[in-house]
């Protein structure tokens, strides 16, 4: 069966198209269809927690902007305000999918005191390696299967949501007891932290300077270490977060192009359309036309 392609913007009001009623929980949980592909070929934001089990196949795709590769047996989690892109996928691809809404998910993890490390485990290593592990995996999906699709009752999205953490659980203690990498070269960690603080000021920092000093390092050093850890310069990784975003919010929403200019930092709509044109190579007008034309 070829893999469906729904857009972002049409996914709830075409809900029918690739989940039935039994199928689902209204729209706090819902199993989807084989042959659905969620993850996108263009940069989109995820508004749901999306667990994909990958029984055959393999991925190779970014979620915000780090890019992972994953082979079947396997399972990831997209988590909901995520930008996902998809880079290939192979043909064989076989999967089960399984969509959670933000409410359920914050009401997964609000619900026991001590699950604030395991939310952060979940949500910071997105591809579990299961080999060994594929039949719990399977189990798990059969035992979500059986319960959305009884009859409803009053305790029925209360056993999804247990039968979940369980998964979660689970998931994160596999993560545990695989082998922990040696120890990292100097210009490694400079780069996974130089990445990390982009991804929480690109939108108001886009100079290499701010991240220097925030790293008690010299500007000169900093674009070293980056290069020569990643292949790219530290200002491409800016450039990447920024116009990456960008293109999730003029595919995935419907915001005018100034409300997307305000979003990431920018002073005027004329700013951002330089910016966005002289890296992407099409002004966001016409890369958001372009993307209408295709589809």
């Amino acid at each position: 069966m070829s893999n469906i392609k729904i857009d972002y913007n049409q996914w709830r009001d075409r809900l029918s198209e690739f989940t039935t009623n039994d199928m689902r929980i209204g729209t706090d949980v819902m199993l989807v269809k084989e042959g659905f592909n969620n993850l996108k070929d263009k940069p989109f934001r995820n508004d749901s927690t999306t667990c994909i089990i990958y029984i055959k196949g393999w991925v190779r795709f970014r979620l915000n902007m780090r890019e992972y590769r994953a082979e079947a047996p396997c399972m990831i989690i997209l988590p909901y305000d995520a930008i996902v892109e998809t880079l290939e996928i192979s043909d064989d691809i076989l999967t089960r999918i399984v969509v959670m809404s933000r409410e359920f998910t914050d009401n997964l993890f609000s619900t026991q005191a001590n699950t604030l490390h395991l939310h952060k485990d979940i949500m910071t290593t997105p591809v579990m390696d299961l080999s060994g592990a594929e039949d719990g995996l399977i189990r798990y999906y059969t035992m979500l299967k059986d319960l959305i699709t009884r009859s409803p009752s009053p305790y029925r999205l209360e056993a999804v949501k247990h039968l979940t953490l369980a998964l979660f659980y689970s998931y994160t203690s596999i993560r545990h007891t695989h082998p922990t990498e040696g120890r990292r070269e100097r210009k490694d960690e400079i780069h996974e932290q130089f990445i990390e603080l982009v991804s929480q000021h690109y939108k108001s920092e886009r100079e290499l300077t701010f991240y220097a000093e925030q790293m008690y390092l010299t500007p000169k050093y900093l674009a070293k270490c980056v290069k020569e850890a990643s292949g790219r310069s530290a200002t491409e990784w800016i450039e990447q977060y920024i116009v990456t975003e960008g293109k999730a919010l003029l595919y995935s929403t419907n915001q005018t192009i100034q409300q997307i200019a305000d979003a990431l930092g920018f002073q005027s709509q004329s700013l951002f359309g330089k910016y966005f044109k002289r890296v992407t190579g099409l002004s966001p007008r016409d890369y958001r036309n372009s993307i209408a034309t295709r589809e």
